[in-house]
């Protein structure tokens, strides 16, 4: 039998289920772990919500994502921070260790990326008392640079891994995805300069070739390029331990499919990667 004690599920991957039929899908798949997504669980209402996942036994690899901090306006700026504040609270009431934090991009008529990535830090900062209060890190996850002028501004691993430096990594830490990282020739050499102590979670999705839709198309393991095994085999090289998630948004494919399929689907194709970690030889 697989051991699926370190996967979870990415809830974004059923999206058309609550989250209640989410829990209940991913426990009865054996799935161990359900990465929250704050849409669903406001939804379910936060109370309600740790109390379901609980009482399924899954665990929380993190919760997603934080609220975006693109906003050049002081009044908007510090309304983003409260509601950084409230999902952070949010997170410690669910158990999950990190909030992911996609920060945005340029704010509106924007051109200065300088000033935004400036501006993102500075948030990071404003956030660090609060979120070591509630005992969750800030999951900073770089994405791709396709995303840099809308989603996010922080768009490198060794960006990201700097940034956990000088913020500190006993309240921050990196989320890696294969997907955003794959491309990027420095993604193994910054795993191994991380650490398994600084990498918080780890997302599996594929690259398709055609991409069809750069937001909305990523393969489920196997359908595309990236080469999983040699990242697997990477991560028990240096010892990290921490879990693996798949977090597919598939608006051409898995969407429109059924949640039970692409649980299924998702339990076989990523099992050989989840697994407890292989001793390396000295």
């Amino acid at each position: 039998m697989a051991d699926l004690s370190r996967f979870a599920i990415n809830q974004i991957t059923t999206r058309d289920w609550t989250l209640e039929q989410a829990v209940d899908g991913y426990a009865r798949a054996g799935v161990a772990g359900i990465a929250v997504w704050m849409e669903y669980l406001d939804a379910a209402g936060v109370t309600q919500g740790a109390r379901m996942i609980r009482d399924a036994g899954l665990f929380v690899p993190c919760l997603c994502t934080g609220a975006w901090v693109n906003i050049s306006d002081k009044a908007g700026f510090n309304a983003a921070l409260d509601e950084n504040r409230r999902r952070l609270d949010a997170a410690a009431e669910i158990g999950a260790p990190c909030l992911v934090m996609v920060p945005g991009g340029l704010a509106t008529g924007e051109k200065n990326l300088a000033a935004a990535r400036s501006r993102v830090i500075g948030a990071f900062e404003e956030l660090l008392p609060h979120a070591r209060a509630t005992g969750v890190k800030l999951g900073l996850e770089p994405l791709h640079p396709m995303y840099a002028a809308d989603r996010s501004c922080l768009n490198s691993f060794a960006h990201c891994l700097d940034l956990v430096r000088s913020l500190g990594s006993a309240d921050t830490g990196i989320v890696a995805d294969t997907y955003h990282c794959w491309w990027d020739a420095s993604f193994m050499s910054g795993l191994r300069e991380a650490g398994p102590e600084n990498i918080l979670t780890f997302h599996l999705c594929d690259w398709l070739v055609p991409t069809r839709d750069v937001y909305h198309d990523r393969g489920m393991i196997g359908d595309g390029v990236i080469d999983f095994a040699a990242y697997k085999a990477l991560l028990d090289e240096i010892g990290y331990d921490g879990p693996f998630e798949i977090e597919l948004f598939s608006k051409f494919d898995w969407w429109l499919r059924d949640g039970h399929e692409t649980v299924a689907v998702a339990v076989e194709r990523c099992a050989p990667f989840v697994g407890a970690r292989q001793k390396v030889a000295s």
